[in-house]
């Protein structure tokens, strides 16, 4: 073999590993596909009542583990006790216990004022949702640029609907899920990180 020919191997290898493109584990990475459209719902007014009011948010925040509101997330409470309530909160078979504490009340003629915390031990996780996320986070990245042709989204695979045990005071927890943009041969690995609020992709 020439001296001239050895660059020429080199670089023909190198285009043969660009066009092969990425792999990936099919058997525990599913693909991430463009979300659907959304159209934002209506919740409707928070009721008058402090008790209303209370199981009003609490629902608002069983709403947004799951993406917006739902007709199939069901939310059963117990009794308000004037300063706390807790309600349970049902989505495709999996449950979540979610508290809240009302303190600093102030009755008033127009309205009421108070203060109140809302609290979980776990929250739930859905598998479209956690998709979507990832998608716009991608495209935010690229300041909403399509991707490109060759660009794969994946995730590890998770089921439909699962629920995720949270932190001391509702910090990021690793869920240890994993979400993978392929872009040509480069990949980049995203931990799942959440809280009882919020859905976040982090290096």
């Amino acid at each position: 073999m020439t001296r001239r020919a050895v660059p020429a191997l080199a670089a023909a290898s190198i285009a043969l590993l660009s066009a092969c493109g990425p792999t990936y584990d099919e058997a525990s990475t599913e693909l991430v596909p463009s979300p659907a459209p959304t159209s934002a719902a209506d919740r409707g007014e928070s009721p008058r009542d402090l008790a209303g009011k209370v199981q009003f948010e609490i629902k608002e925040r069983a709403e947004g583990m799951i993406g917006g509101p739902n007709p199939g997330l069901a939310l059963q409470c117990g009794e308000f006790s004037g300063s706390s309530l807790s309600c349970t909160a049902r989505f495709k078979d999996q449950t979540v216990q979610i508290d809240a504490r009302i303190y600093d009340y102030y009755p008033g003629k127009a309205m009421d004022t108070y203060k109140q915390d809302i609290t979980a031990k776990a929250r739930l996780l859905v598998r479209e949702e956690v998709h979507r996320e990832f998608h716009e986070s991608i495209m935010a990245f690229q300041n909403g640029d399509p991707l490109d042709a060759d660009d794969v989204l994946r995730c590890d695979k998770i089921p439909e609907v699962t629920t995720v045990r949270l932190g001391v005071d509702d910090e990021l927890v690793d869920t240890g899920i994993q979400c993978y943009h392929y872009g040509g041969t480069l990949t980049k690995t995203k931990k799942l990180k959440v809280s009882s609020r919020s859905i976040g992709f982090h290096d």
